[in-house]
């Protein structure tokens, strides 16, 4: 039987082959959607982890995963309290402010930051140009200047303000767009305030400790552990796992309809086949698997071509376009090829049924 079904595929390989690819869409609109959303917030979270903070102090309510709020709001007359407690080597306000994204989907992060305090407590250095010092200008990460193809002395316009590109930076750490801290108080009409304040610890082991003393002396703060970032942008963000299920059940719907087209094509135009078949003493199961198993072989060739169609799309996006990181996680993989095969299978049935159920004598005068 399973070289009969095989036989079959052959006989017809363009069909085939489209109906493979049709089930490939669905599992390179999963892979890629999935790998993108979770290679976004690793990369984010990676680079907040760059800035070498230990600690994030927030007004109270502020933090939601992943979202920035554009006004700040965080009082900088706390610093010098927050510098003073007992373990803290650093604290450095930093300002958030969201950007719509040149395309037009998403947004884009401009941060403000007193730049040697913050340069000195993530390691971070100019690697090309200098660092900012007039209000108008700006500096970014290598990336950004690769992807973007900023060069320096560029005129860039963010939020009706022109800034000047004077310096590149690496490696990437926080936003990959950073500003004086003053500039961005002035165009957000918040002085003497910002988004957050980075505090980092005199020994990473002492984080807990510092930590508890930092909420006694500001009970009513928000404080966050830079370590715990990725699961509080990935829990931030309910909208992303119902978007993932709608596109789960659009990849399930693309294969079930392609498949049960194809196979109900195929069993109209082999209705003489099927009828000699039945008259050679084919019984009705045998017939039924027989399709079933069409519709498998073609559900499992268009999970592997899909698969590599990923990873195609995967190289394509990271090497021409701003995404660096796109994340294939195994259980995606499983998730794929079930929803591929059992959709297949399910395609398969109302097509299998119907040859099932052919008379073998009119099957054989079908024209």
């Amino acid at each position: 039987m399973p070289s009969l079904a095989w036989a079959n595929l052959c006989h017809r390989p363009a069909r085939s082959l489209a109906t493979a690819f049709g089930v490939a869409v669905g599992a390179v609109l999963v892979l890629l959607t999935t790998g993108l959303a979770h290679g976004v917030i690793a990369e984010r979270a990676e680079r907040e982890a760059r800035v070498g903070a230990h600690i994030m102090l927030r007004p109270s309510g502020s933090f939601g995963g992943g979202v920035v709020s554009n006004q700040p709001a965080y009082p900088l007359e706390r610093l010098p309290r927050i510098a003073s407690i007992p373990g803290v080597r650093a604290a450095v306000p930093v300002i958030q402010y969201a950007l719509p994204s040149d395309s037009g989907i998403g947004f884009r992060l401009l941060e403000g930051v007193p730049w040697a305090d913050y340069a000195a407590m993530s390691g971070i250095q100019i690697v090309a140009g200098r660092a900012p010092q007039g209000p108008d200008e700006l500096v970014i990460d290598r990336e950004q200047a690769r992807s973007r193809d900023f060069q320096l002395g560029a005129q860039v316009t963010l939020s009706r303000h022109v800034f000047t590109v004077v310096g590149i930076y690496d490696p990437p750490s926080g936003a990959r767009l950073k500003a004086p801290l003053e500039t961005l108080q002035t165009m957000l009409a918040a002085p003497g305030r910002c988004s957050m304040v980075f505090v980092q610890c005199a020994e990473a082991s002492q984080q807990e400790a510092v930590a508890e003393r930092l909420r006694e002396a500001f009970p009513t703060d928000q404080l966050i552990f830079v370590r715990d970032l990725p699961g509080l942008y990935a829990r931030g963000l309910p909208a992303l796992d119902t978007f993932l299920r709608v596109v789960i059940g659009l990849a399930l719907m693309i294969s079930l309809l392609i498949v049960s087209l194809t196979m109900y094509t195929s069993v109209v135009e082999r209705t003489r086949e099927i009828g000699i078949l039945k008259s050679l003493g084919a019984t009705d199961a045998f017939i039924l698997l027989s399709i079933e198993q069409e519709a498998l072989l073609l559900s499992s060739a268009g999970v592997l071509l899909g698969i590599g169609l990923a990873y195609l799309g995967r190289w394509w996006i990271v090497s021409f376009t701003a995404f660096r990181t796109i994340e294939f996680e195994p259980v995606w993989f499983v998730i794929v090829a079930a929803v591929a095969v059992l959709s297949g299978a399910a395609g398969a049935l109302y097509p299998a049924w119907r040859a099932m159920r052919l008379d073998p004598v009119e099957a054989l005068r079908y024209e």
